[in-house]
């Protein structure tokens, strides 16, 4: 058995989040059935974590099982890409060990949340429109705190 990994991303307003739900489209539901239209078979994937719905992913990591080598994961990925909706890319696919787990091997997740105060007619679905000013120098030093309790174990 060879294990795969597939690095990739998605704009997630499309979709009802990662995982196969039964109320609508999913991004792990979209890719596992491009796969099996390229394999010729179920072939069921592994993310390496969950996002809701309307959730988008610079960076997901998925991985997948096979039995034979694949020649050309290059090409693999094209046509993956090719059967994707245009708001899943593939960037790439990598051979690993057998025992690599897309879930349990993840070393960090890093969540962003965009805020702005200015209207823009390009970019409001990516960012949340803030009302007013923002007291930046009293965010900062809330963000310090927990930085600092963090690093010390000292909640409040």
């Amino acid at each position: 058995m060879r294990r795969y990994f597939i690095y990739l991303g998605y704009n997630g307003k499309n979709f009802r989040g990662w995982q196969i739900q039964p109320n609508g489209m999913t991004v792990q539901q979209s890719i596992e059935e491009a796969l099996a239209i390229l394999m010729r078979t179920p072939v069921p994937i592994v993310g390496a974590g969950r996002t809701d719905a309307g959730v988008h992913a610079h960076l997901m990591i998925a991985h997948f099982d096979w039995e034979e080598p694949i020649g050309d994961l290059v090409f693999l990925a094209e046509k993956l890409n090719r059967l994707l909706p245009k708001d899943i890319a593939v960037y790439k696919i990598v051979p690993v060990v057998p025992e690599a787990h897309a879930r349990f091997d993840a070393t960090s997740r890093t969540y962003k949340y965009y805020v702005t105060t200015k209207k823009d007619p390009f970019n409001h679905e990516l960012v949340y429109k803030l009302p007013g000013r923002l007291d930046f120098e009293a965010m900062n030093a809330v963000s310090y705190t927990h930085l600092r309790a963090h690093e010390t174990g000292a909640y409040l």
